[in-house]
């Protein structure tokens, strides 16, 4: 290692008031370093959270813990989506193990050292990287634990050593990666600083994969180990200062030996190269990620009284292709078949009484003529061993009295117009004030469901899902830009999401908690609505009230709220569904894999390509959607999408 005398620091100047109140999170704080670590700077005053695989400091003060083998990729997913990275203000990446004598392969089948000293690293920080420093007033520190400035640069034309194997060139391959990823950190993530350290020799159990975990070879190394160097307590208490010097933060990309002293990087560790490495390390992850997500994709599930097929869902879309009275069109029946080989179709967003429309040709669940409409769409789906669930939507103040039999004005929780415009049989018109529900109203409205409910299991259907998402009128009691009510239904959060519960309530009462589902959208922005600085706080209410009524799943389309949806994720103990607007298919089942949803909602995908679950199997390329046949229309653009030949 060459020094780096350009680069100097000082120590803060109080110590403790420079660590007291940060929230920093350790990554591999089971022993050595990383326990030591966590431990100081709790008693410093810091709120420490340490991920590793055993927690040994139950009841320390400061100290919180996440449980995760960090040898699977899949875990170091999990982990990204719970470590509250907007508000991390240190996040420390400590010391792995050595790799063994003979190749060791994880499950998910990546060479064991690379899996846990390097690879869960890099994946952690793509994932952390779109969300660090969101809340924090400086940018956050991250510390790359390893061997930088050793000139040891890696294979990265065999970083998973599969083309041969020795533990030396296994193990460099992990000390490089860890150094390349402050240097690529450092001019990739501009929202954080990112420093390497080279703890040197250190007592740990870093050794015994190699030597044999309890072997006395082990034993005895690290006796004499401990012998000659620090202890990971003293290296602790040592680099600390350095953690926290306020002169670190201009030396982004910085390297510090066991001694806090500045060194040179590696030698041999061009830009070209990093990149190069940091091209494998997405290709191998990507490469786990596919195979080990798309088989649990595909696993069967059991969704209240129903096991379904797969993990895959067809999302609620609404195409505006049902007759005048409200009534399915032959064709939906053909449309939805075509679909089934998802797990579960939830069909478009249907109306649960005259005034619940508020778009041309939507679909009615309510008259005996819906009924049989629909009763030829269900038996269609299930012939293909399919389950279909029908959402029950209720436009609300989005809608226009051209586009409704009745030709009557729209309701809404409050006389409010959502300012926006809407498309009628004379073209784009402005939506119209709505008028406002009486308090026996809203009432009734809630008997509309049930009774749609009730109607939708007469005509076949496995369930229905309440749309309480996207604007509508369920949402539109949620939000204060919409809903100005004095009375029991507007005002405080309980108030604003007693209209749901009580509907939630009333399904589940008709047909059964198991076969009563609803879905959210938290934070949406959609003409008008405005949840205000409260919404995070009405949903995880919500959804703790609805915890209570074990119904068959939560649908959430997630509006990017990572901190909400691992909240919701936490209070929702059933099945939980995520749809993600705009996923690519290279992401399908990776909140599944990590454990954050049950089952996946995807939309444009599966309405442009029937044969959806079939064309992820085969690796087959994807149908692009008819944009302009999404609403109204004939076969073209609904059931005329071409399938995979035989």
């Amino acid at each position: 290692m060459k020094r780096d005398t350009r680069i100097t620091w000082q120590p803060p100047e109080s110590l403790g008031a420079a660590v007291s109140g940060q929230q920093i999170a350790i990554v591999g704080g089971t022993g050595g370093i990383g326990r030591a670590l966590s431990r100081y700077l709790a008693s410093l005053g810091a709120r420490v959270t340490v991920v590793g695989q055993t927690f040994r400091d139950e009841g320390i003060a400061g100290i919180t813990f996440i449980r995760a083998d960090l040898s699977l990729m899949s875990e170091a997913s999990r982990v990204a989506t719970v470590l509250p990275a907007e508000s991390l203000d240190m996040l420390i990446f400590t010391t792995g193990i050595f790799a063994a004598p003979e190749r060791q392969e994880t499950i998910e089948g990546i060479e064991r050292d690379l899996a846990v000293s390097y690879l869960n690293r890099y994946v952690m920080l793509r994932a952390l990287a779109p969300r660090l420093g969101k809340a924090t007033k400086a940018r956050p520190r991250i510390f790359v634990m390893g061997y930088p400035g050793t000139g040891n640069i890696g294979q990265a034309q065999d970083i998973n050593s599969e083309r041969s194997y020795k533990a030396m060139p296994a193990h460099m391959n992990t000390v490089a990666g860890n150094e390349m990823l402050v240097l690529d950190g450092a001019s990739r993530y501009k929202q954080a600083v990112f420093f390497g350290l080279n703890p040197g020799l250190i007592k740990t159990n870093i050794r015994d994969n190699f030597f044999g975990k309890d072997s006395l070879k082990s034993r005895l190394a690290e006796w004499l180990i401990g012998m000659l160097t620090p202890s990971a307590d003293e290296y602790a208490q040592r680099i600390t200062p350095l953690l926290f010097s306020p002169d670190i933060a201009q030396h982004n990309g910085t390297m510090f030996d066991n001694k806090g002293r500045a060194i040179f990087a590696s030698a041999g560790l061009s830009s070209d190269y990093v990149r190069q490495f940091m091209a494998a390390s997405a290709a191998l992850f990507d490469r786990t990620l596919r195979n080990s997500t798309m088989k649990k994709a595909l696993e069967t599930v059991r969704l209240g009284r129903h096991v379904l097929k797969n993990r895959l869902v067809m999302a609620p879309m609404t195409r505006s292709r049902a007759m005048h009275d409200g009534t399915p069109s032959e064709l939906a029946a053909e449309y939805y078949a075509q679909r089934a080989s998802v797990g579960l179709i939830v069909a478009e967003g249907t109306q649960p009484s005259d005034d619940g429309q508020g778009y041309l040709t939507t679909p009615g669940i309510y008259t005996d003529a819906h009924v049989a409409g629909w009763r030829k769409v269900t038996e269609a789906v299930h012939a293909k061993n399919g389950r279909i669930f029908i959402q029950l939507m209720h436009a609300g103040r989005m809608s226009h009295p051209d586009n409704t039999p009745h030709h009557r004005q729209g309701v809404a929780p409050s006389a409010i117009a959502p300012g926006s415009a809407m498309f009628t049989m004379t073209g784009m018109q402005d939506i119209p004030q709505p008028r406002a529900l009486s308090t026996d109203e809203v009432r009734q409205t809630v008997q509309d469901f049930r009774f749609a409910a009730r109607r939708a299991i007469e005509a076949g259907a496995d369930g229905v899902e309440i749309h309480a998402a996207n604007a509508y009128l369920i949402q539109q009691f949620f939000a204060p830009s919409a809903n100005h009510r004095t009375d029991e239904y507007g005002g405080s959060i309980e108030n604003r999401a007693r209209f749901a519960i009580e509907i939630a309530l009333a399904i589940a009462d008709e047909i059964g908690a198991d076969r009563t589902a609803i879905r959210l959208s938290p934070g949406t922005t959609l003409w008008g609505i405005d949840e205000g600085a409260e919404g995070p706080a009405l949903y995880r209410y919500l959804v703790a009230e609805l915890a209570k009524l074990k119904l068959a799943y939560v649908h959430v389309m997630h509006q990017g709220d990572e901190v909400l949806l691992a909240d919701i994720r936490k209070l929702w103990s059933g099945t939980l569904i995520i749809n993600r607007p705009g996923r690519g298919r290279e992401q399908i089942g990776s909140d599944i894999e990590v454990g954050l949803a049950d089952l996946e909602s995807y939309g444009q995908m599966v309405l442009a390509n029937p044969d959806f679950v079939a064309r992820l199997q085969n690796g087959a390329a994807l149908n692009e959607p008819n944009r302009n046949a999404y609403f109204g229309g004939t076969a073209v653009g609904y059931t005329d999408y071409p399938v995979l030949s035989a």
